[in-house]
């Protein structure tokens, strides 16, 4: 029963979001810090791969109440979905991006599309943060209320 809990549509995509967003925050990171390198062209994952792997595998799940179906959304090139012992991981493989143009060294970089990224980024992934433990304390609470009724019982 707890485990369902842990493991309903909701708290898997929220894991995933969050795993996604974390590694996403590194790859923006590493674009800015190789900014300056002659040569060097950004690399992103594609967000919108990301919510629409996401939304499929919600869907499947709401249309079909009361029947298991397996979590399950589907990988693309730059995001992998991994089931690791019931939590939901993901693996991204960045990919060039050419959102700038190419510089006189061949590298394309954008510092202001980077920031803008990065901030993007970061409020998604603490909205994300916020929602997963809103979530487990509404677990952890109907667990204690469950425990305090059953006790008061005997």
């Amino acid at each position: 029963m707890i485990n369902s809990l842990l493991t309903d549509t909701t708290t898997r995509a929220l894991e995933s979001a969050l795993s996604f967003t974390e590694q996403r925050h590194e790859v923006i990171l590493s674009d800015i810090a190789n900014v300056s390198v002659p040569g060097y062209v950004q690399k992103d994952a594609s967000v919108d791969a990301f919510q629409q792997s996401l939304r499929d595998a919600i869907d499947r799940q709401n249309t079909s109440p009361g029947k298991y179906v397996p979590w399950n959304p589907a990988s693309s090139e730059t995001v992998q979905f991994i089931d690791d012992d019931g939590t939901s991981a993901v693996r991204l493989t960045p990919e060039n991006t050419l959102q700038s143009p190419v510089f006189h060294d061949h590298g394309v970089r954008s510092m202001e599309s980077l920031m803008s990224n990065l901030a993007d980024n970061a409020i998604a992934h603490n909205m994300v943060a916020q929602m997963l433990k809103f979530k487990y304390n509404m677990t952890a609470s109907a667990i204690a209320t469950i425990s305090m009724a059953t006790t008061s019982r005997t």
